[in-house]
C-alpha cells in the first residue's frame, strides 16, 4: 500500500473508482456527480487543493481531496475534506488516508479539519466511535 499526493486528473482516469465513489456517496438532490477537472486544476494550481490517492496491486483503490483556506467567520485556516473514499476491498487503509490528510493540513497550517459523511454511513459510525472527531454540525440538503 502506498500512499501520495496526486493531481485531480489522476483520479478523473480511475472511471471505476469514481463510479463506485458515486454510487455510495452521490447526493441526489445535487444531481449526478460531474466532477469539474478545470475547476480541480485551478484550486490545486492556486495552493487551494490537494488530492492524495492510496494505490495497491498497482492501482488506485482509494482517493482524498482536500481544501484549505481561511473560514472568513472565524479568521481560521482549516482543512475541508471535499471527497474521500476507499474501494471497500481496501478499506483497511482509510484510517492511514486520514492520517495523511490530517498530516498535510497541519503542515499547511490548519487548525482543524472538517470532515463530512453520509448519515448513517459506516465513516460515519466510525468517526462517532472515535475520541479524537467530534460531531459538530449536521447538514442537511434541499433540491432547489
Amino acid at each position: 500500500m502506498d500512499i501520495r499526493p496526486a493531481s485531480y486528473a489522476d483520479i478523473l482516469k480511475e472511471l471505476n473508482l469514481l463510479e463506485a465513489y458515486a454510487r455510495e456517496c452521490a447526493i441526489p438532490e445535487i444531481g449526478k456527480t460531474n466532477p469539474q477537472a478545470d475547476t480541480y486544476a485551478a484550486l490545486e494550481a492556486a495552493g487551494a487543493a490537494q488530492c492524495f490517492s492510496v494505490h495497491e496491486e498497482g492501482k488506485i483503490v482509494g482517493f482524498a481531496s482536500i481544501l484549505t483556506s481561511v473560514l472568513p467567520h472565524y479568521g481560521k485556516k482549516v482543512g475541508v475534506v471535499e471527497s474521500l473514499f476507499v474501494h471497500p476491498d481496501f478499506r483497511r487503509y482509510s484510517l492511514d488516508l486520514l492520517k495523511i490528510i490530517e498530516g498535510y493540513a497541519s503542515a499547511m497550517g490548519c487548525g482543524a479539519i472538517l470532515y463530512s459523511a453520509p448519515a448513517n454511513s459506516r465513516f460515519e459510525r466510525f468517526l462517532n466511535m472515535r475520541k479524537d472527531y467530534r460531531q459538530t454540525n449536521t447538514v442537511f440538503t434541499k433540491a432547489l
